[in-house]
């Protein structure tokens, strides 16, 4: 019985342990959970927030580079804008009658030139000298304009040779003296010589001794006359029983014959000599003979040290770099200019030692009411010197009327036009 037992229980051990291994081989694994659609959406996300960041930094960068651009324009722009305020990239030609150096006319050109130069240091500027109205000129105002060169400023009276060559060059702008005739890229000026003529007048009057002052000119034209005309004003304003006596040379520069003619009247009695000639004959007849000399639109007094009284002189320069600044500024529009005093245009030269306080005195306090529009030279009655009246009693010659302005010679003027 006892054995029977104890082999039970060893069975049931047995039995037990066997069980226990079977449960460990056999125990399934937990199921895993099968996944889903939406398990791939944070994927997408990410992808739709990667090129939408792309997209932003592609905008910033297209952002960025137009405003580099701008700013490469607007710096373009600032350069060309600096380059164009010193004439960079812009031509002018100034043509010349005669030669720069003749110490008159055309010396008072060059220096407006010289001048254009200073202020625009970039600009192209060319000088031809010796071009005669005609067909020389029309020639070279051609070839001028077929150049490119975007402004050309005829010195003399070149209207007629400009107006055909203005119209086939419509892209290059004209100045000349003296003309009338306008289009759109044709301009004209002239200086009102007569304001600073009627201020040497009253010099001349003063200082002469013997009532006679003698003027060689070039031609009996409206500009020369005009200036005769004004200096008689001057003169007998201050000396009413002087005389002008006047000889017309018929050309602007002629040395023997200027001097021939200073000569000539120096004989007949004139102790002061005037001219508007351009060599220095007139000046060195008068230092010669111990005269006295009123010059012409320049400074000659190197000429003549001790005979040098004064003279008008031409301001062209600030009129000239006025029109380069508009053609710079694209603001330049076709005008007849006519300037004197006021203007600028007209100014003058030393004066030289026998011109007393007194006389400066004068010629100041006339000066300045031409300045202020207080007093008219050419206020009637003017009569010509064949006794007709030119201006009446209470009328005168008007400022824009003067250009057309005088085909006679004023009342005090010895000689003839004819």
């Amino acid at each position: 019985m006892k054995r029977a037992r104890w082999f039970l229980a060893v069975l049931a051990v047995f039995a037990f342990v066997a069980a226990a291994c079977g449960d460990d081989e056999e125990a399934p694994a937990p199921a895993q959970p099968e996944p889903t659609q939406p398990a791939a959406e944070p994927a997408e996300e990410a992808m739709e927030e990667d090129m939408a960041t792309e997209e932003a930094m592609e905008e910033d960068m297209a952002t960025e580079e137009a405003m580099e651009e701008e700013a490469m324009e607007e710096d373009m722009a600032e350069e060309e804008a600096m380059a164009a305020s010193d004439g960079s990239g812009y031509s002018v030609a100034f043509v010349f009658d005669l030669f720069i150096e003749d110490g008159g006319w055309n010396t008072t050109h060059y220096r407006g030139a010289q001048q254009v130069q200073e202020a625009f240091p970039g600009l192209d500027v060319q000088i031809l000298e010796e071009i005669s109205p005609g067909p020389a000129a029309t020639n070279a105002f051609e070839d001028l304009a077929a150049d490119g060169v975007d402004l050309i400023i005829g010195t003399t009276y070149f209207m007629p040779d400009v107006m055909p060559v203005a119209e086939q060059f419509p892209d290059t702008k004209f100045l000349t003296w003296a003309g009338w005739q306008t289009a759109d890229n044709v301009g004209h000026f002239d200086g009102a010589t007569e304001d600073g003529r009627y201020l040497d007048g009253l010099i001349a009057g003063s200082v002469t001794e013997s009532g006679v002052i003698g003027y060689p000119a070039g031609y009996p034209i409206e500009e020369v006359n005009r200036a005769i005309n004004a200096f008689t004003i001057g003169v007998r304003e201050v000396n009413p029983d002087a005389v002008v006596q006047v000889v017309y040379i018929n050309s602007w520069y002629d040395p023997p014959v200027e001097q021939q003619a200073a000569e000539a009247l120096a004989n007949g009695g004139a102790d002061v000599l005037a001219h508007e000639l351009n060599s220095p004959a007139v000046a060195s007849v008068a230092e010669d003979r111990g005269l006295n000399i009123i010059g012409y639109s320049s400074d000659r007094s190197e000429v003549a040290p001790n005979a040098w009284l004064s003279s008008f002189t031409f301001e062209w320069g600030p009129y000239y770099i006025d029109q380069v600044q508009q053609m710079i500024d694209g603001t330049w529009e076709p005008a007849l200019t006519y300037g004197g005093l006021q203007a600028g245009m007209i100014g003058n030269s030393p004066y030289g030692k026998d011109v007393t306080d007194d006389i400066l005195a004068l010629v100041n306090e006339r000066r300045q009411q031409i300045l202020d529009g207080t007093f008219d030279y050419f206020a009637g009655p003017i009569l010509d010197n064949e006794g007709n009246v030119q201006v009446p009693e209470g009328g005168t010659i008007p400022f824009e009327e003067r250009t057309t302005c005088c085909l006679w010679l004023i009342d005090g003027v010895e000689g003839s036009i004819s």
